[in-house]
């Protein structure tokens, strides 16, 4: 696992705070995937609050409300909560809530696999119509503890591999969860700037390697530019050309990792006018340069496994 950069509060975004998954302390083993026990985590950061990584929280027990971006939704026994980054969240949840939380980043699915789109083609998470809760029957819970069981004991173990193996178990858990879901629990939120951001990020995924200006987009959602950073800024604490900027960027540091493309052909295939600029717009992103930044992947890469750290406090 990378070093946990310090737990960052972001302050730019309306009047929430935005964390990162390094927020929750010592306890957490990486940047891009966390695991933990509900019981042990509800009380680390103040609510409301935004997250910059995808959350989901399984109330296996207890009872409160959960508000997501404005809707509000009862807790009962085993309901299944999604929340995608910039979303505002506030909990109040029974003293003998127990659960699991799952915590990842959205390179953690789409820096390792071919299929850059997969989380948004998981229906809790396709931006047109994505699901914030899922109330299961005792049937379906059942059914799902296994896979929760298989990612808590993959994740503890931190055998060789075991990145892969969380990314496919996390994926099964996704899809079955989704299956699961009732339309009444697909509530749509009732604030146009959420839908139209959700419209925003579904073409942005076909688009993002040609057009690379906000008032691109909006002439195609026909809204001014304006009416759609207004939009995205509210939905989810960005504008419109940051969420362009993140996507492309995410997009060449894929590139990067799995494959021997010239720097000067990523460019290329990602709409900028020259490589120079393209290095530059990379650095400014992520403190590297292109090489600089397939350089350390690599030596990471050819780098023996370590042995897993034996923590204390570990259960």
């Amino acid at each position: 696992m990378q070093a946990i950069p310090p737990p960052v509060l972001s302050p730019t975004c309306c009047q929430f705070p935005v964390f990162r998954i390094g927020a929750f302390g010592e306890s957490v083993r990486s940047h891009h995937f966390d695991f933990a026990r509900l019981e042990k985590r509800m009380s680390l950061l103040p609510y409301p609050h935004r997250h910059d990584f995808f959350h989901v929280v399984w109330v296996a027990h207890g009872s409160g409300h959960h508000i997501i971006d404005s809707e509000r939704y009862e807790v009962k026994p085993d309901t299944l909560f999604f929340m995608s980054p910039g979303q505002v969240h506030d909990f109040q949840l029974s003293e003998d809530a127990t659960g699991y939380t799952i915590n990842f980043s959205s390179e953690f699915f789409s820096l390792q696999l071919q299929n850059k789109k997969i989380l948004h083609e998981i229906p809790v998470y396709k931006p047109e119509s994505p699901i914030a809760a899922v109330y299961m029957t005792q049937q379906q819970a059942v059914s799902l503890r296994p896979v929760i069981d298989d990612i808590a004991a993959e994740y503890e173990a931190e055998e060789g591999g075991y990145e892969d193996v969380l990314r496919s178990y996390l994926a099964i858990f996704l899809i079955k969860a989704s299956r699961f879901a009732e339309p009444v629990a697909c509530a749509e939120p009732a604030m146009r700037a959420l839908m139209l951001t959700r419209r925003f990020k579904a073409l942005l995924e076909q688009h993002f390697r040609s057009v690379g200006d906000a008032a691109e987009y909006a002439r195609m959602l026909r809204v001014t530019e304006r009416a759609l950073s207004e939009a995205t800024r509210r939905a989810l604490g960005a504008t419109a050309n940051k969420l362009i900027r993140d996507r492309v960027m995410l997009e060449a540091k894929s590139l990067l990792l799995h494959s021997a493309v010239p720097v000067s052909q990523i460019a290329d295939q990602l709409a900028f006018e020259d490589p120079a600029y393209f290095s530059r717009a990379f650095k400014k992103h992520t403190g590297r340069s292109p090489q600089d930044y397939r350089q350390a992947l690599a030596n990471l890469h050819t780098e023996s496994p370590r042995t897993p750290a034996v923590r204390p406090n570990d259960s």
